[in-house]
């Protein structure tokens, strides 16, 4: 994976595992909503307040980052970086790179677990699923699973991780305490990005080839329950902190794709996004956030209107972006 072709290939949605914020305008004792995006070309790591519309402040990386999540306390922002076989650790309050871990081959999706102890990393390269220490980055834990994972979630009350496989054109699922793959689940062609429900029962999966959403019952036997389509290659998924409403970044018409939970069925509204758009994260109930590559923006989307509420231009190619905890 050492060009552009490759890299937009391998575009990078993951979803925010802190706390959303509030939504609607930031007062003097409330902090403004924040995301983190990583751009790619521009090797840099952006803090965008959606409400102002601006970015309050921008931090240099290591060549070509790719995915990025953020440590439930919002003190922490973990970024992979593909080509480099390395993980970076950026410290927000002093906004550094704080420290750097060589992992696996190209180290690509990665989460951090609630009590900030852990990192899971999926190796496309390796075909594995890492477990690190986020402290030092020494590796405590592997297992094999499909043909290059890319995205992934954690449910830590199941004590589980969902990767999706993406040539494999299935999603495993992962054992934590003992790393273990205890079941894989068949979707749709080149599965990419993944979304959990709140209360952990469903799991929506964007198949980038097949221009789907799997819909993944995740009980006792895991299983696909639904596969509506949702437009042409979907590379983002969110889910609404109600568990009502799914958003889907849609690469290839550049639109928004806005899914009713409980029918499947899609919205008549489908703002478009942009250019070439890929992540997408929830902010607050009512706000949503996606990153344009060709454009070099984060789309700001109202969820209720579903309407677009303002564009943010940030560092070259950005191709992921993560919601922080209030108050960072």
């Amino acid at each position: 994976m050492r060009t552009r072709q490759a890299l937009a290939r391998l575009a990078f949605a993951l979803l925010a595992l802190g706390p959303f914020a509030a939504s609607g305008p930031a007062r003097a004792d409330t902090p403004a909503p924040l995301v983190a995006v990583v751009s790619q070309k521009a090797a840099e790591l952006s803090l965008v307040d959606i409400d102002a519309r601006e970015v309050r402040a921008v931090i240099g990386l290591a060549a070509v980052p790719a995915g990025l999540a953020a440590s439930a306390d919002g003190a922490s922002v973990y970024v992979t970086h593909p080509d480099l076989s390395l993980v970076s650790r950026v410290d927000l309050a002093s906004g550094t790179v704080a420290a750097t871990f060589k992992v696996g081959l190209e180290p690509f999706g990665i989460a951090v677990s609630a009590d900030g102890r852990h990192l899971l990393v999926s190796d496309w390269s390796a075909d594995a699923l890492i477990r690190l220490d986020a402290s030092t980055g020494a590796e405590t834990g592997r297992v094999a699973i499909g043909h290059a994972p890319a995205g992934l979630v954690v449910d830590e009350k199941a004590g589980l991780a969902y990767v999706a496989d993406r040539e494999s054109n299935q999603v495993s699922v992962v054992r934590l305490a003992d790393m273990v793959r205890l079941a894989t689940v068949p979707v749709g062609r080149a599965p990419f990005a993944l979304a959990l429900s709140p209360g952990g029962e469903r799991l929506y999966v964007a198949n980038v080839q097949s221009g789907d959403l799997s819909v993944i019952d995740t009980g006792a036997t895991p299983r696909e329950i639904a596969r509506p389509k949702v437009g042409l290659m979907p590379y983002g998924v969110a889910v609404t902190p109600d568990g009502r409403t799914v958003l889907v970044s849609n690469q290839q018409s550049g639109k928004l794709a806005i899914v009713d939970a409980e029918t499947l069925a899609l919205g008549p509204a489908q703002p478009r996004l942009g250019t070439f758009p890929e992540g997408i994260t929830v902010v607050s109930p009512s706000r949503a956030a996606a990153v344009d590559w060709a454009e070099d923006e984060v789309v700001v989307i109202d969820i209720e209107a579903s309407t677009i509420l303002g564009r943010v231009k940030v560092g070259t190619s950005p191709r992921n972006l993560v919601a922080l905890p209030r108050g960072r």
